[in-house]
């Protein structure tokens, strides 16, 4: 028989971030490294040329977002999305975001949060359109 529809076996050690908990742990050095980073990219940006601010504020939100710190790191991500858009690992981690604040808005009850983040899902979704037809 071929296997179809069979369950993979998991190799020991190979476990995902999703498979050990919903977050994964960040080491003090992990922390440090990432806070050095956040500041160096924050001194550099004012001088920077606009498809490189859009780059730097895009690092600067993935690693706020790794540091847990949600609303920064939507701050961040969405600055680098209006100056130069693109679904690099910024726009899918902005998505990711917007959907954790609106699944949070849902399960609160909060109306009002929920459409913020349904139309912010919304444009995330025009700005994949743009890039696909190449519009700016």
């Amino acid at each position: 028989m071929l296997g179809f529809g069979k369950k993979k076996e998991k190799k020991p050690g190979k476990e995902s971030i999703t498979e050990q908990g919903k977050e994964s742990v960040l080491t003090d050095e992990r922390k440090q490294e990432l806070l050095r980073t956040i500041s160096l990219k924050k001194e550099t940006v004012d001088q920077a040329a606009e498809e490189e601010k859009s780059k730097i504020y895009e690092e600067i939100g993935l690693a706020l977002n790794e540091l847990g710190d949600i609303d920064q790191a939507i701050d961040s991500l969405e600055k680098s999305i209006q100056i130069k858009k693109s679904v690099g690992d910024g726009y899918k981690t902005l998505l990711r975001l917007y959907n954790k604040k609106r699944a949070q808005a849902a399960k609160a009850n909060d109306d009002d949060t929920l459409q913020i983040y349904l139309k912010k899902m919304d444009e995330m979704m025009q700005v994949s359109k743009d890039v696909t037809r190449g519009v700016r």
